[in-house]
């Protein structure tokens, strides 16, 4: 164990996450990281299973928030922090052993104000094939910037900032409904200077959408998020993506899901034939079904913002009404 061993409150927002919760915290307990230099808090954010009586079994904070979204939770755990670093993770998700350990050894440097991990696929025997899907196609990647990216981001799955900055910038946007971990990123370091540093080694295990409803929400979330934060941050200097630049996005979803279709025939012919699986055959039907709920998101964010001319429309919808609408967490 390194001499550096700063304060660390984990925030977990939780709601409805009886399934899950208990691995979690399990998981977090046992990192191999001084027990007097961390502490956890779970904040229940108005669930209607048995998450509560689950987490009062463990020795953690347990916290009730009474304004409903992760963001509203998140800034409900900082606000009752006094640790150096404030770690995020999701009641979905299981930490490895070391994931403390190895996040808070790059905060060395005093010019780092944000550090994430690896994010990999809890892998498990029963997984389905949209889990199964979803580890192959659609991994959370973790700080990595790609093609028609911004700056590097963390996703909250696996996430460390410094309290102090989080402080300073006003914690999460509660208004953003789907998104707030990138824009929280993107603010660290457009607003205070500092960078962010990825650690591959504080990995999460992270559970996978296990429906095709919830794969949908998934990505009709990500696609409303996308156009927002494109018109939250569409004129700094250098970013990436327009409305031009999502008008073809959008037109080359649309001549895909044609594709797609047909391939959904052809397999399912080759499936009668013995000449594929039943999992082969199903990718091109999860195809359709992610960018045909992208493309929802994505048109109803664009109305939202007013055609990608104004934020401020989208953030001011209720987001108690957005969530059930469209992103409200069920058991999936």
């Amino acid at each position: 164990m390194s001499t550096f061993v700063p304060k660390v409150s984990i925030v977990v927002p939780v709601y409805n996450g009886a399934d899950t919760i208990a691995s979690c915290i399990e998981s977090l307990l046992q990192q191999d990281y001084p027990s007097d230099s961390y502490d956890i808090i779970i904040v229940e954010n108005g669930s209607t299973d048995n998450t509560t009586s689950i987490v009062q079994e463990y020795p953690v904070h347990l916290f009730h928030s009474s304004i409903r979204g992760p963001a509203a939770a998140r800034n409900f755990g900082i606000a009752r922090s006094n640790a150096d670093i404030i770690a995020f993770t999701d009641a979905d998700c299981i930490a490895h052993s070391r994931w403390l350990s190895e996040l808070v050894q790059l905060y060395q440097d005093p010019k780092v104000g944000g550090v994430g991990g690896s994010i990999l696929p809890y892998e498990h025997s029963k997984r389905n094939f949209v889990e199964i899907f979803s580890e192959e196609h659609s991994p959370l990647i973790n700080f990595a910037s790609g093609e028609h990216e911004f700056l590097p981001h963390l996703y909250t799955a696996n996430a460390s900032y410094r309290r102090h900055i989080l402080n300073e910038i006003g914690g999460f946007n509660p208004n953003v409904v789907t998104g707030q971990d990138v824009d929280i990123s993107w603010r660290v370091q457009l607003q205070t200077k500092t960078r962010l540093h990825y650690a591959p080694d504080a990995v999460i295990y992270h559970h996978h959408r296990s429906t095709r409803a919830g794969l949908a929400r998934q990505y009709r979330r990500y696609g409303f998020g996308e156009i927002v934060l494109d018109t939250m941050y569409g004129k700094y200097p250098g970013y990436p993506r327009n409305r031009n630049y999502q008008f073809r996005r959008i037109c080359n979803q649309l001549t895909a899901l044609p594709r797609y279709t047909l391939s959904t025939g052809l397999r399912q012919f080759r499936l009668a034939l013995g000449k594929t699986t039943h999992y082969q055959a199903t990718v091109p039907q999860l195809w359709f079904l992610i960018e045909w709920n992208n493309i929802r998101g994505k048109i109803e964010g664009l109305f939202a913002t007013r055609f990608m001319t104004d934020a401020q429309p989208a953030l001011q919808l209720k987001s108690d009404v957005l969530l059930t609408r469209l992103f409200q967490s069920r058991k999936e």
